[in-house]
């Protein structure tokens, strides 16, 4: 877990106070300030750089260096936090699009569970937690069979048995689930999936450039030079639109992502973005053509 001095920096950087207990209010709180703060990115990955899953590299990156990350660094940051504010949480195992994907999607996600028990009022109920789903909930859900709203999106979550969940984004966002186990596992035993999702050319992490960050009423989508804002209030419920330049890129990854990023790291990105949309163009051209 983070020592005093790592957290607090931490409450700056996501821009509250200390919680005073670790209850479920302070865990919504802290919840929604990590997801407003930090957005999901894979940019480290694009610039060929490691991604480090202990906790001194995940406190230097998103804290100290004012970057995002994936999955297991956003929960692993937040579970090192949480774990200094007296919470009760545990890394689970994951998989995302496991639905779709089979046994094969199992430890490419890793979500968290965070237990009250008695010394918080409560009696053993269970809460999903997670900031590393780009386009996931901003609050924590309860891990209880139902759909529960969250700003302006709706979430499903649901007990597949034998201890297995199953957790439902927006169909208006993304139709896309996850799956979670609730027994703890230890940080260690992702770093073998975490190192091919960050490396293997066939991982879409690796392909392309992506960042993302929910809010309390829209979701901004920035994939290549594509940005997609989902929204419920318009008309087919997003806006879709082709970044213009390179100074629009940057001032999109430094304002609206809040982002601190070098120049040169912001010129090779773009580089990148480029490529890949146009590899994106000439592919929908040729499947056109057939």
């Amino acid at each position: 877990m983070f020592d005093s001095a790592q957290l607090a920096a931490y409450l700056d950087r996501v821009g509250i106070s200390a919680p005073r207990r670790p209850t479920l209010h302070a865990l919504r709180r802290v919840h929604r300030a990590h997801v407003a703060a930090m957005p999901y990115e894979n940019l480290d990955i694009q610039l060929g750089r490691p991604v480090r899953l202990d906790a001194d590299s995940l406190y230097a990156k998103l804290v100290e260096g004012g970057r995002g990350g994936f999955c297991y660094e956003h929960n692993g940051v937040l579970a090192h936090a949480l774990e200094a504010m007296g919470f009760d949480v545990r890394r689970v195992l994951g998989g995302v699009r496991r639905e779709v994907d089979g046994e094969g999607a199992w430890w490419n996600h890793m979500p968290l569970v965070v237990r009250f028990g008695e010394k918080q009022g409560r009696d053993g109920s269970e809460y999903l937690a997670d900031a590393g789903i780009g386009t996931g909930f901003r609050d924590p859900l309860p891990l209880r069979n139902g759909s529960y709203r969250v700003g302006a999106f709706n979430f499903g979550v649901w007990s597949l048995g034998g201890g297995e969940w199953r957790c439902a984004i927006d169909p208006r966002v993304a139709n896309l689930t996850f799956d979670f186990q609730l027994a703890a596992r230890r940080p260690e035993e992702f770093a073998e999936r975490c190192l091919e999702l960050s490396t293997s050319p066939e991982s879409p992490f690796v392909k392309t450039l992506t960042v993302q960050n929910p809010s309390e009423d829209d979701m901004w989508v920035l994939r290549a030079r594509t940005l997609t804002v989902y929204d419920p209030k318009l008309p087919d419920l997003k806006s879709v639109r082709v970044v213009g330049g390179e100074d629009e890129f940057a001032s999109l990854l430094r304002g609206r992502f809040n982002l601190t990023l070098a120049d040169a790291d912001v010129a090779a990105l773009w580089a990148k973005a480029q490529a890949q949309h146009e590899q994106k163009l000439a592919e929908e051209s040729k499947a056109n053509a057939v």
